[in-house]
Order: C-alpha cells, then sequence, then structure tokens
C-alpha cells in the first residue's frame, strides 16, 4: 500500500484543531495551559482528562489512556494509523501526497473516483428534489409525514427523476464512464447493452460512512412501484451488512451520551433528530448484521432498540441479543406506546423528553423476551403452558448472568404461580460459566486448557522510566544532564527508548530554540505506524506528568540511579544465563564488576537526602 508522505502527515497534524476534535466527545474546560475533561475512554465523575492543545497531546490520570491527535482519533473512531490521517485530511482540506504508486494505490484512485462520483450523484438528486416541478410529490410526502426541510437538508434527502437516463447522461458528461457508474450502483446492465438509472422516480436516502462519504442510497417509492424501497446493490464500496442511516450523524452525540438508539426507517431518524434526539441510526430493517453492530461499536457499547414488537422484530431482537453478548454490547428494548413506530410518536405529539422517558425505562432483551413469551401463550392450558416452558427454558439458558436470571425466574413464577424453585428447573446448563478455573494469588489457572497468566513483570520499570523522562522534561538542565550520560538501552521497553529520544531531542531543542514535534520521530514510520499508538501515549503521559507532578533535585536524582539500578539488573540477569554450562572466565569477571556496580548505585541511592 502506498505510504502517505510524512510532510503531508505534519500538514494533516498542524491543520487539524486538537480541542476542536476531542470536543466531539468530551466538553472541555481551560485549566492552567491545558484544557481538562471527563475521559472519553471510561466512565468517571471527577475530571482526570487533560489537552495539550498546542503539542496536541492528551493523558487521562485515572485510566492511563494517552497519546497525540492521531493516536485519539485511530482510538476513538477505531481506524489505522492511515485511516486516521485521511479522515482528518478530509475534515481540514488538506491534500494527502502519497510516497509511491502501485497496484493498491491504482485501487485507492479509482475508490476515490467511485466516491467523487457517488457525492456529485448525491449532490444532483438533492438540487432535483428542492428544485424540480417533477419532485413535487416528494416534497408534498416529506410535508405530510411531518419533517421540515431542515432536517431532510441536514441528511441530504433528494429525488431521481423518473427518466431512464437522466442522471446517467449528467455523469457522462461530467467525465464519468458508464462502467464507473455501473460500478457505483447508479445504473443497471440493460438486456441489448448500454444502461438505465437504477433510482427512477424515487425519493433518496444517502448512506454515508462515519466521516460523511457516500457509499449508496436507500430508494423509496411513492408510488405502486414494488419493491416500495430500493437499495444500492454491493459495491467496491457500499455493503449492505454494514450500512446504517445516520451514523455519520449520530456518532458525536452518540459518544457523548455513551448511548445510541438504533430504529428501524429512515424517517424514524429524521423525526427524532427533528426532535432534538441526535444519537440515532437505522438499520433499515429488524435484522441486525454483526458488522452493523461493529460499525455502532466504535461510538458506544449501549444500543437501545426501537423495533416493532411483531414475531420478526422479537426474533432480530434475539439474534441481536447472542451478537451482543459475543461482542460485549449491552442491548435494551425501547417500548414505544400503542404500537407506535418512533416516527409516529414523535409526529403524534412525543418530544423528545417523552422518548426519553421511554428509553428510561427501557427492558432489557431478556426482559423483554420473557415479557412477550409470557404474553403470547395461552397459560391456562396444560398445551400453553408447556409451549411457554420450553421457549423460556431457551431464553433463561442464555441470560447475561446468574442475577438477571434469577430475578426473571421470580417474575415467571409469580405469573405461572409456580414455586422459584421449580421454574429454575427449566435451566439446563451449569449456573457457573467460570467451571474449572481457581485463583491462586495472583495467577489465573484454567485448568482445562493449561493457560497461565501471570503479572506483568516490566509494569514497574515502565513507571520507573516514564517518571524519570518527566522529572527530565519538568527539570531540563538536571535532566539533559542524565540523559547525556545514558542512551537507548538503558530503557527496557521500545515506546520508552523512543520517548527517550524525543525527550533528548526537545531538551536539546529547547537550548537552541527549535521546535520539536510530540510523536515526530514515530510518525515517520512505515503505512501502518505500528510503534506510533503505543510510542505516542507513552510521550503523552510524559509530557503531562512533567507539567503536573512536583519533581524536586532529589527525587530526579534517585529516578537516574534507579533507572541505572535496573539496566544493571537486566544485564545481570543475561549473563547469568549465558554462564550456564559455561566456564568463561571473562564473562565471570564481567559478572563480578556489574555486581560491584550494582552495590555502588544502591549505596548512592542509601545516602540520598531525605526531603522535609
Amino acid at each position: 500500500m502506498a505510504r502517505i508522505e510524512k510532510a503531508s502527515v505534519d500538514e494533516v497534524v498542524a491543520a487539524a484543531d486538537m480541542l476542536e476534535v476531542v470536543g466531539l466527545y468530551t466538553q472541555l474546560k481551560k485549566a492552567g495551559s491545558n484544557f481538562t475533561g471527563l475521559c472519553p475512554f471510561h466512565q468517571e465523575k471527577t475530571p482526570s482528562f487533560s489537552v495539550d492543545p498546542v503539542e496536541k497531546l492528551y493523558y487521562c490520570f485515572g485510566c492511563g489512556e494517552g497519546g497525540d491527535l492521531l493516536s485519539f482519533v485511530q482510538k476513538k473512531e477505531n481506524l489505522t494509523f492511515a485511516e486516521a490521517v485521511e479522515s482528518l485530511a478530509d475534515r481540514y482540506g488538506v491534500q494527502l501526497r502519497y510516497e509511491e504508486a502501485g497496484p493498491t494505490d491504482r485501487q485507492r484512485q479509482r475508490r476515490d473516483r467511485l466516491r467523487r462520483l457517488l457525492e456529485q450523484a448525491c449532490a444532483y438528486y438533492e438540487r432535483v428534489l428542492w428544485d424540480a416541478r417533477a419532485a413535487s410529490a416528494a416534497r408534498a410526502y416529506l410535508t405530510k409525514r411531518g419533517l421540515r426541510e431542515e432536517v431532510c437538508k441536514e441528511f441530504r434527502l433528494g429525488y431521481s427523476f423518473a427518466d431512464w437516463s437522466k442522471l446517467r447522461d449528467a455523469a457522462r458528461g461530467k467525465g464519468f464512464t458508464d462502467k464507473e457508474l455501473l460500478d457505483a450502483g447508479l445504473t443497471v446492465p440493460g438486456k441489448r447493452g448500454g444502461a438505465y438509472d437504477r433510482f427512477r422516480g424515487r425519493l433518496l436516502f444517502p448512506l454515508a460512512d462515519e466521516r460523511g462519504r457516500v457509499l449508496g442510497f436507500g430508494a423509496r417509492t411513492l408510488g405502486d412501484d414494488k419493491p416500495k424501497y430500493l437499495n444500492s446493490p454491493e459495491t467496491a464500496l457500499y455493503h449492505k451488512s454494514e450500512a446504517l442511516f445516520g451514523i455519520d450523524k449520530a456518532k458525536q452525540a452518540a459518544a457523548r451520551d455513551d448511548a445510541l438508539f438504533v430504529v428501524e426507517g429512515y424517517t424514524d431518524v429524521l423525526a427524532l433528530v427533528q426532535a432534538g434526539v441526535g444519537n440515532v441510526v437505522a438499520s433499515m430493517g429488524t435484522a441486525l448484521a454483526e458488522e452493523q453492530l461493529k460499525r455502532m461499536q466504535r461510538v458506544t457499547r449501549n444500543l437501545f432498540l426501537c423495533f416493532d414488537a411483531d414475531a420478526a422484530g422479537l426474533g432480530a431482537m434475539t439474534r441481536a441479543l447472542q451478537l451482543g453478548r459475543r461482542l460485549g454490547i449491552t442491548m435494551r428494548v425501547v417500548r414505544v406506546p400503542d404500537g407506535l413506530d418512533p416516527a409516529d410518536f414523535i409526529l403524534g405529539g412525543g418530544d423528545a423528553d417523552a422518548f426519553r422517558r421511554l428509553a428510561h425505562g427501557a427492558e432489557s432483551l431478556l426482559q423483554f423476551e420473557i415479557r412477550t413469551i409470557l404474553s403470547s401463550h395461552d397459560l391456562a392450558t396444560s398445551e400453553g403452558r408447556i409451549k411457554a416452558f420450553s421457549a423460556l427454558r431457551g431464553s433463561l439458558a442464555q441470560s447475561a448472568s446468574p442475577l438477571e436470571r434469577d430475578e426473571q425466574v421470580r417474575v415467571i413464577a409469580e405469573v405461572l404461580g409456580l414455586s422459584e424453585e421449580n421454574v429454575g428447573a427449566l435451566l439446563d446448563s451449569p449456573e457457573s460459566a467460570g467451571a474449572g478455573r481457581e485463583v491462586r494469588g495472583r495467577r489465573l489457572v484454567d485448568k482445562g486448557r493449561g493457560v497461565v497468566q501471570r503479572d506483568r513483570v516490566l509494569a514497574g520499570v515502565h513507571e520507573l522510566e516514564v517518571r524519570f523522562l518527566a522529572g527530565c522534561l519538568a527539570r531540563p538542565d538536571q535532566g539533559e544532564r542524565y540523559l547525556g550520560e545514558i542512551d537507548e538501552a538503558f530503557f527496557a521497553g521500545r515506546a520508552t527508548r523512543q520517548a527517550f529520544a524525543q525527550v533528548a531531542a526537545r531538551l536539546g531543542a529547547s537550548r537552541s530554540g527549535d521546535k520539536v514535534k510530540a510523536g515526530e520521530k514515530v510518525t515517520a514510520a512505515g503505512p501502518e505506524r505500528e510503534l506510533h499508538d503505543e510510542a505516542a501515549s507513552v510521550t503523552a503521559q510524559i509530557v503531562m506528568r512533567a507539567g503536573q507532578e512536583a519533581f524536586s533535585e532529589r527525587v530526579l536524582q534517585e529516578l537516574y540511579l534507579r533507572v541505572q539500578e535496573a539496566h544493571i539488573g537486566r544485564l545481570i540477569a543475561k549473563l547469568k544465563v549465558s554462564l550456564v554450562g559455561d566456564d568463561s572466565r571473562s564473562d565471570e569477571a564481567k559478572l563480578l564488576q556489574l555486581e560491584a556496580m550494582r552495590r555502588e548505585i544502591r549505596e548512592a541511592i542509601r545516602l540520598i537526602p531525605v526531603e522535609e
């Protein structure tokens, strides 16, 4: 894959506003030279998340997440390094340059051509909807549905002429080929050669990715044409199993509220957004696919399903429950009264507060399933009770937790007039999912698989190295002197070795008046920048801690000596391993020398005066 030129990466980072990017996910307030807010990576009530808008770094003192602008976008939007750069380039109007061309580069150029075609087609359909006399029926339909022009324009709704080649002819005039039109899913091959417009005489709903790039369209007929809804076919860009209407508009509100409402149709989304509920997407049907759930998982793990309570809806939600549990997603069911869909509820007089009250009383999927089973069987007959027991057994066997299962056993027992013990017999599987495991001290042993998860031995060394480098930044004169006496070999982790070079460069640059960017050495690496995330996080932590922790001269001196002690300890351990079965006198002499050096360092640490 063609690499993005480092100069282009630097342009993107320079053009992007760190506060604007982070502000999409949490509210920030000025605190000295930095900004603070609630951490967007974990739940907290007291702000521990800090952003340096000049260096474009962030760090949470609560959960330890940290990094630079690019790593923030990578983590919050689940993107690769290159995708994060491209996303910010789109947002801030930076033209990217690539280092080399090849088959992958040509493929990227082809996809870019298809994106431009789809974007221009979307703009064309928009103009037709609002300007053309032929679209009056479409405008009347939207008005009848209670949807105002502003929300329709926000979601870029459009209309296609009923003619067979209006769009095709317009696209040809812009220089696009018949093959590109077919590849984008905008035309259909004709039986006698040629092609004709796929969407004719329909109201169009653009289907975009998280960055707002048009991938395809959903189209609704305004007459009796079949099918009632018609979607783009599978293309290089559009995949039905991943499509979510409104995800680009919803992601900011969903990340802030840590919740996302999932509805069935386009107008449900439009009505809720018009009412003031921004964190909503449409699955365009009840059958949620795993790919759709993964896309939603990028912004939140809390989903509220607002589907019809019919057999299809229940079946879809049961499948969603199974997928959600596997993906670690929490799902709840919002019960809209009187069998209304969300659009009818809102347009019938409900507002955002009323809808949120419904969401506040949302059921877990298990609660919804149990209630539906109990209400859909004739419990007065033995045959009905047998069928109900069979269905309940399957639902309870999939319960998310023992607590939730026991709660529903009590509900079932009360409805059926049975004891909880009898209802509990419905469960076929063992209560404990953790059978065969035991905890011994700090080690988790799996008897069945022989898997042992040990403590991270280097965790203490990593913390020592980070604190030392932060101290060097906090006390630059002393820090520059210490860093000049050691090299990267004194650091155990590759991320802290990267950080050592950056801190040394920063301190040297501060003498000469030059400016060194955070992560500069890291972002110059290969296309995936595999070290970028880890090293950027460590660098951010070091910079933030340097500005907020107190480092006296004595503290930094002790940290410096302890880094040397740890380094020598690793050398000693390595040498001892090599001495097994080897009688080399030179290695034995070197081992004695290293042990003497370690004793000297330990004595020097002991003699550091205690601060009062």
